[in-house]
């Protein structure tokens, strides 16, 4: 089963729910967070090689995770590599931040 990417709205949706937002990017979160219009504290950073390398016990912490990059590729991969070496189900935004604030650099 393929990973699900999600739509911002969608994404919005799951962050009310405390579904783990994790952004894969180099910038700091709270920026991020700002772009998106995302409270405070909501989402998280992460280095995606230290999940894309990561043994099970870790990989299990981003089960349900919502995965957000600048264009969706790099989240798109992360969830798909997840789901392939450990059967950890997680999302992925689709388009990333640019498909919601356009290009940030």
């Amino acid at each position: 089963m393929a990973v699900k990417e999600l739509s911002f709205e969608e994404v919005l949706e799951l962050s009310s729910k405390s579904t783990k937002l994790v952004w894969l990017g180099n910038e700091p979160a709270d920026y991020i967070s700002q772009l998106l219009d995302l409270p405070e504290g909501t989402l998280k950073e992460a280095d995606p090689n230290s999940i894309l390398f990561a043994d099970k016990n870790i990989a299990k912490e981003y089960k349900d995770a919502v995965f957000i990059c600048h264009h969706g590729n790099t989240s798109l991969i992360i969830a798909n590599a997840l789901k392939e070496r450990f059967d950890v189900d997680s999302y992925s935004m689709k388009g990333g931040v640019a498909s919601v604030v356009g290009e940030i650099f």
